[in-house]
């Protein structure tokens, strides 16, 4: 997989000799991401012990944004992604603004995008999603898009409170719902069009 991916690379950057800004003007992007989280769990026993284990989940899907190239530095659009989890069954499901900034500088043309907007998965919650990349020049007015950073995906939680009620009975109330937000670890590639 990594020769694989570094043929591509090296393909991409002898394709891209010349490089070239986005134009003023509509412009998409259709984009595979993926999201990588470490999370601790733990869990007490019957003798009050608490186990902790750590697991790391693995989210991939797709996000699409549409908006407008002001000019060849910058661009506004709005958009949408779905990432399903590959062990738990969890989304992340984003309805999104986004900003971005193409640099061109010499040959290398790097980028740096931000996407706030709404987690519509597992109960609403906020959502950010800074990126930093390299886009490559593929046709006149294509490129491809390589970029990591970090997202933030909130969601929703309704939480319960026990309590003794006499010697062998336990009573369990609903206190309501809070908000939480898991960062995440995200790599996306893709095409601007």
């Amino acid at each position: 997989m990594k020769k694989i991916l570094f043929i591509v690379t090296v393909l991409l950057v002898a394709a891209s000799v010349e490089a070239r800004q986005p134009q003023r003007g509509y412009r998409g992007f259709f984009e595979w991401s993926s999201s990588l989280r470490s999370n601790n769990f733990g869990y007490p026993d019957l003798s009050g012990n608490l186990h902790i284990h750590r697991e790391s989940t693995f989210f991939t899907g797709f996000s699409t944004s549409h908006g407008y190239q002001i000019n060849p530095l910058f661009f506004i659009g709005a958009g949408f992604g779905m990432e399903k989890c590959t062990t738990l069954d969890n989304w992340v499901a984003p309805v999104f603004l986004e900003g971005r900034i193409d640099l061109l500088l010499g040959k290398f043309t790097p980028f740096g995008d931000i996407r706030i907007g709404a987690n519509v998965a597992e109960g609403a919650g906020v959502y950010f999603s800074p990126t930093i990349g390299y886009r490559f020049n593929w046709g006149r007015k294509m490129g491809v898009n390589i970029g990591a950073g970090l997202t933030l995906a909130g969601y929703r939680v309704e939480y319960y409170e026990g309590s003794m009620t006499g010697p062998d009975s336990y009573e369990i109330q609903y206190v309501g719902t809070k908000h939480h937000v898991r960062p995440y670890f995200s790599f996306r590639v893709g095409i601007d069009f």
